[in-house]
């Protein structure tokens, strides 16, 4: 039998009796990073268990060697460095593999980084999509993030230290400075930081202090809030400009030109468009 096996994404107590029975049972132990596991093992007093790594760049190759140990009846439990297996992390291809050949992975639930931010979001009645990681190149965000422009759910993405900057930088620039984020950071472990602003101001708050700029971060973008009477607060130079821009360009770019032109809130810019094709 095998399990998939969440383990904790900061505070090491963060798992379930269950999965530490299975665990202490395991004839083998799938580790992302053997010496990070061995860390969590060893403080829950669960020694001499046989490591084998089992990471993206080897997936494939181990995945064949698993089949062979189930058909020796050993007992197999996969878990990566923090968190839910599968889940932005490896373990996804070795069920792939379990499923083809008949054989069914048994989860055990528990800590999950964007399960745990989402939980104490406020979100009520709100349906939200895990994209995981963004594009490394800037353009390559900017167009994912332009797909989320209108969208009526909530997005959640994991981003790393060096790039979480940019990539607000990015979602000021596509999605606007009013658009709401919540943002967790170092989640359950000593400095955790976990922040609900519109994000301008999170991008403000990101760049005034450093320490805010390390470890690993999750972001929940909030639904664009609907605004109400939008042709009611735009000029009538605003909305004449808009509505011929856009007969010609994409909404995010007629919105651009037109605020550059005849200035207005990018979000009410945008939503007016919103209404209009919805009209």
């Amino acid at each position: 039998m095998l399990y998939i096996c969440a383990t904790p994404i900061g505070n090491l107590d963060d798992i379930s009796l269950r999965a530490l029975e299975i665990l202490t049972k395991a004839d083998i132990i799938l580790c992302e990073d053997t010496r990070n596991s061995q860390k969590l093992l060893n403080h829950h007093g669960i020694n001499q268990k046989r490591l084998i790594a089992l990471h993206d760049h080897n997936e494939n190759e181990i995945s064949q060697k698993v089949l062979e140990w189930l058909n020796q009846e050993l007992l197999i439990v996969q878990i990566s460095d923090a968190g839910t297996p599968g889940i932005s992390d490896p373990g996804a291809r070795l069920c792939n593999v379990l499923h083809a050949n008949q054989i069914t992975p048994h989860p055990l639930p528990g800590a999950c980084a964007y399960i745990s931010l989402l939980s104490v979001s406020g979100l009520v009645d709100t349906p939200s999509l895990f994209h995981g990681f963004l594009p490394n190149k800037s353009s390559q965000r900017q167009k994912q993030l332009n797909l989320w422009l209108g969208v009526e759910y909530a997005v959640a993405i994991y981003e790393s230290p060096h790039r979480i900057v940019d990539s607000l930088s990015d979602i000021v620039q596509c999605l606007g400075t009013t658009r709401e984020i919540v943002m967790g950071r170092e989640l359950t472990k000593h400095f955790e930081t976990i922040k609900k602003l519109p994000a301008g101001e999170l991008l403000d708050f990101v760049k005034s202090d450093s320490n805010q700029q390390r470890g690993e971060f999750v972001l929940i973008i909030l639904p664009q809030l609907k605004i109400k009477n939008t042709e009611e607060q735009l000029t009538a130079e605003q909305i004449s400009a808009l509505n011929i821009i856009a007969a010609e360009l994409p909404s995010k770019k007629a919105v651009n030109l037109t605020n550059k032109l005849f200035g207005g809130n990018k979000d009410l810019l945008y939503q007016y468009l919103l209404d209009l094709k919805a009209d």
